[in-house]
């Protein structure tokens, strides 16, 4: 056996190897067409799955409905409570009594992917965290949301369990077409690349802004028990497609995987089946990834794995980029009799350059840690002189009701989406025909 292939064939084995102690990656996905609600791809689609910061996308989709029933309005005040201070991050870190508009505090929700600020809406709007997640749901299922349950507002783990929030990648795509076909006029708080307050800038979290071409917006999320995931929005010409990617392995991934499936979507001609025409996976338990994504062994195998195929995406280049961006200005006022102080932002950004190698060394650890029930995150592992720089930069840097509108989403009779599909290479559905006058969801 020559020196190349024998090399190849143990580099095979050892890469056999690594998979198997990290575990099947599982990856549902889904792509559909925001006009016609047709469903163009679609992999383990109606799996349960922990939908962690996606769940702020129904966050705001009940804010818009109470702002469209007239009982707020964008400019509304709310007061920052204690409650949302106490949130773990990312989040904004604002003084208890401080208030900050609706419209503010949906683009800090969207950019920041502030966990205090989702609490803050939340209390405002329907007075409790508790009475704002009961209006959750209920939303959740009149907009066809068949296998979700949300159990806060922000989507971070429950402590102590059971954690009971669930969802599936195709109630993500039917919150997504939802958000876009009632809120067009809303459409770019979804997109918006960053944020400023006072002096910090704080970029989206969603690596495909500002990096493929197409790509409109929408919202990334990230737990250990989830992976990382995201609904993307993206319009080439005419059509815009809806892609939600769960449980990748980093943020990279998730935004090669999204490109991918968006590449495939705009290239296809007709769609195989509509979101209600999926077969609904009834599972016990939902999928948790936690020792695949944040278990010892699964990261120093993910990490050999790297070093030992690195990863050669077309992508991969312009997804490392750092890209220019134009942040909004947002604002919190003092608090009652208090001076003003500056808001304290903290959490990770999941911002791809954030785990990006630097061009020309090995690859960086892609993938953060959150321990069981709680958000504080952390990387999986640096070197020794990254880790005394981390601590001596940590040390020196001490300083009621909502309006609900019934939406009809079926496909329009022009569209080729629901019946007579043709297959497409890469998805499951070989065949789909769904019965006449089905609907999308």
């Amino acid at each position: 056996m020559s020196m190349p292939i024998r090399r190849f064939f143990v580099a095979s084995l050892l890469s056999l190897a690594l998979t198997a102690a990290t575990g099947a990656m599982a990856n549902p996905l889904i792509v559909v067409d925001v006009k016609t609600g047709g469903v163009i791809e679609a992999n383990e689609a109606t799996v349960p799955w922990y939908p962690a910061s996606l769940t702020k996308l129904m966050t705001t989709l009940v804010v818009l409905n109470a702002i469209k029933s007239g009982q707020v309005t964008p400019q509304t005040a709310l007061t920052y409570s204690a409650r949302a201070q106490a949130e773990p991050p990312s989040k904004m870190g604002f003084q208890v009594g401080q208030t900050v508009t609706i419209d503010d505090a949906l683009k800090m929700l969207m950019v920041q992917s502030a966990n205090d600020i989702a609490f803050l809406l939340a209390e405002g709007v329907s007075g409790s965290a508790e009475a704002f997640v009961v209006e959750m749901n209920r939303t959740a299922r009149q907009i066809g949301m068949t296998n979700t349950n949300f159990v806060n507002p922000n989507g971070l783990p429950v402590k102590p369990g059971p954690d009971l929030q669930r969802t599936t990648a195709r109630d993500m795509a039917v919150l997504a077409v939802t958000l876009l076909r009632t809120y067009p006029e809303y459409a770019q708080l979804f997109r918006i690349d960053a944020i400023e307050i006072g002096n910090r800038i704080l970029r989206n979290h969603n690596g495909l802004l500002g990096r493929y071409p197409e790509a409109d917006g929408m919202k990334t999320g990230y737990t250990c028990s989830a992976g990382f995931n995201v609904v993307a929005s993206a319009t080439r010409g005419q059509r815009q497609l809806v892609t939600v990617v769960l449980g990748a392995e980093t943020p990279i991934r998730r935004s090669e995987t999204a490109i991918d499936a968006f590449e495939r979507g705009f290239q296809a001609t007709s769609a195989r089946t509509t979101l209600g025409a999926l077969p609904n996976v009834t599972a016990a338990f939902t999928t948790d990834l936690r020792e695949q994504m944040c278990g010892k062994a699964a990261v120093k195998a993910r990490i050999a794995r790297a070093k030992l195929s690195p990863d050669q995406h077309p992508w991969r280049d312009r997804l490392m980029a750092k890209t220019v961006v134009s942040p909004l200005q947002v604002y919190a006022t003092a608090a009652p009799g208090e001076p003003k102080v500056a808001a304290q932002p903290s959490g990770v950004d999941e911002d791809a350059p954030a785990f990006a190698p630097t061009p020309g060394t090995a690859p960086a650890i892609a993938g953060q840690t959150v321990r069981p029930g709680s958000a504080k995150v952390r990387s999986l592992k640096a070197s020794k002189s990254a880790t005394a720089k981390s601590k001596g930069a940590k040390t020196a840097e001490k300083t009621g009701k909502t309006g609900r509108v019934k939406i009809d989403l079926k496909p329009s009779a022009d569209a080729s989406a629901a019946n007579g599909a043709q297959p497409v290479p890469g998805s499951i559905y070989r065949s789909a025909t769904p019965a006449d006058g089905k609907s999308a969801f």
